[in-house]
């Protein structure tokens, strides 16, 4: 898609953990990941909730860096545990605490940049998955659940204006990781 190249700026490498089998099985996605940007490493702690889109996937999310210590976590708040756990080593702890343990992860490389004709983050992933080891994400961030809807309509007629129907994917990597791991007939 030659008119996103000049869009794509940003390089990312990342890798990213999964916990908790029993909340990815309920449609959440609970992740601790790591990224490189331009030789700088950062650590993540992301939530997911579950998908309540028809043609987009519209999610709570709560995303937070946990780099440095003494950072106050929502996302282990909001799953009921101690949320000043300090370090990225006292998040993982904490998160087998409460149960949540590590079941699957998968690493990458991210072309990333904002399309401005569209208001859309765009988001090239170079993953190893099995099925679509390249995928194109488009992305809108919206406050509330009406303006959600709008964002899942505004990014409807952009797949219909550029012909994506045919090629889109729903499922996130990580559930196309699960589906490839886990699913009957998968090996």
């Amino acid at each position: 898609m030659p008119f996103l190249v000049s869009c794509l700026r940003h390089e990312v490498t990342w890798s990213t953990t999964i916990y908790g089998l029993e909340l990815f099985q309920s449609g959440q996605l609970l992740r601790a990941g790591e990224t490189t940007i331009d030789s700088e490493i950062k650590y993540f702690l992301g939530w997911k909730g579950p998908d309540t889109g028809s043609f987009a996937n519209i999610r709570q999310e709560l995303d937070e860096e946990i780099t440095s210590d003494g950072t106050s976590s929502a996302v282990l708040e909001h799953l009921g545990g101690n949320a000043n756990v300090g370090t990225g080593k006292g998040v993982v702890e904490e998160l087998g605490q409460l149960g949540h343990y590590e079941f699957m992860s998968l690493e990458g490389f991210n072309l990333s940049g904002y399309y401005e004709p569209q208001f859309i983050s765009v988001k090239l992933m170079n993953c190893a998955m099995p099925k679509w080891p390249l995928l194109l994400e488009l992305e809108k961030t919206a406050k509330s659940e009406e303006e959600a809807i709008r964002c899942e309509e505004e990014l409807r007629e952009v797949c219909r204006q550029f012909q994506f129907e045919s090629r889109l994917v729903r499922e996130e990597p990580p559930t196309l990781l699960y589906d490839a791991l886990f699913s009957p007939g998968s090996g």
